[in-house]
């Protein structure tokens, strides 16, 4: 299913640089990028529906471990996919026309790319969302999830996967060929392929270099993400920020600055003290709030905050109204490292899946250079399926 959504995400964005490059330029970046997103979302509710739920019941079917493979691979592909469909896309319709008009589609792949990964799409979704309804309906539909961070981590790996197709078929096609005149044998078929191959491969180590180094800004967490992960689980993949039991937590400051040291260090007097130690008649005992700082012994679930932020950009996060830095929930941390034989077997899904649809954009006579144009008409939806045998010009 995914495959076929994905061809037919490729084609539509081969059909409008047909129609219209204008519209080629804009259907592209966007196109994928919510193509993508539908598939992590799709994982994440198939997830909770037959495996977390299934889990939280106790007399449920206890399914296997789900977040040893299946998982990470279905959250990877989507970034994988989505990154071979841009390649391909705007490869084919530089082999056939040539030119430059390849460059303002790859840059705003990058920026849209970094924004999402950066965060600051989904706080601008938000930000919107309170406009049109209500904080706690925008924060429902946008706020981000443990799966849509983990796509975010995952895309450091995936977008380098469908490079290997295409380098390799330009280092066939000069081992076969070993023409230097553009083409129906040049290596890249012309000078404009190379160059969106270069730049592509160049514009994916900067985008991770900004990220991994956070060269931008991270966007800000607000009260309202605290309040989505007040109630949720640990054990729950969908949890973002971890939960934790405090006693003498203080109402009415969802950052609970007093926790804090002068130096914005965590206090060890939070759990450390006398105080907050509960007896068994504590627990047992309701107790009643006579102000909106008043704090209590019981322990109760709260989101877990860390140290005031001390990084670059921290400033410009005080800003937007996030002071302390967020503990990431457990759930997708410290999962296993893929066996070698999965990761090999992935990067080999992936290639294929690259070369496949830039043969179906472009012919696989063409491809091979065995025909000197290429294909046009019904006859590249019948290579979806078959090919005959000499492959058709």
């Amino acid at each position: 299913m995914l495959r076929v959504v994905r061809v037919d995400c490729a084609s539509l964005c081969h059909l409008a640089c047909k129609w219209s490059v204008s519209c080629c330029h804009f259907f592209l970046p966007f196109g994928t990028a919510f193509a993508e997103t539908g598939m992590v979302i799709f994982t994440r509710l198939m997830y909770n529906r037959f495996v977390h739920s299934n889990k939280s019941d106790p007399e449920g079917p206890l399914v296997g471990d789900q977040l040893y493979i299946p998982a990470p691979c279905l959250i990877m592909s989507a970034h994988a996919f989505a990154e071979g469909c841009r390649l391909t896309a705007t490869l084919s319709g530089v082999i056939q026309s040539g030119g430059w008009n390849w460059i303002p589609t790859s840059m705003l792949s990058v920026a849209l790319n970094l924004s999402a990964r950066l965060g600051w799409s989904r706080f601008m979704l938000i930000q919107l969302g309170k406009k049109l309804c209500s904080g706690p309906k925008a924060m429902a539909i946008f706020a981000p999830t443990g799966w849509s961070k983990y796509h975010d981590e995952l895309k450091i790996y995936a977008g380098y996967f469908r490079f290997a197709a295409i380098i390799s078929l330009f280092v066939a096609r000069l081992v076969s060929y070993g023409a230097f005149q553009e083409g129906p044998t040049f290596p890249s078929f012309n000078l404009s392929a190379l160059w969106v191959l270069i730049f592509l491969l160049v514009g994916e180590v900067i985008e991770d270099e900004v990220v991994t180094r956070e060269l931008l800004p991270v966007n800000p967490a607000g009260p309202g993400l605290l309040k989505v992960n007040a109630n949720g689980d640990n054990a729950d993949p969908t949890q973002l920020i971890s939960l934790e039991h405090l006693p003498n937590v203080q109402q009415g400051d969802p950052w609970r600055m007093s926790e804090l040291e002068k130096s914005g260090k965590l206090s060890l007097k939070r759990t450390s003290t006398l105080e907050s130690v509960p007896s068994v008649a504590d627990l047992t005992t309701p107790v009643q709030s006579t102000s909106p700082t008043t704090t209590t012994c019981v322990p109760q679930k709260v989101v877990s905050l860390g140290n005031s932020e001390t990084d670059a950009w921290s400033r410009l996060r005080k800003w937007f109204g996030q002071p302390r830095s967020l503990n990431s929930s457990p759930a997708l941390h410290g999962l296993r490292e893929l066996p070698f034989a999965v990761q090999l077997s992935f990067v080999g899904i992936v290639a294929e899946f690259t070369l496949g649809l830039l043969a179906l954009l472009v012919g696989a006579g063409y491809l091979r250079g065995t025909c000197e144009n290429v294909l046009v008409g019904s006859d590249r939806i019948v290579g979806l399926i078959y090919w005959s045998l000499p492959l058709p010009c």
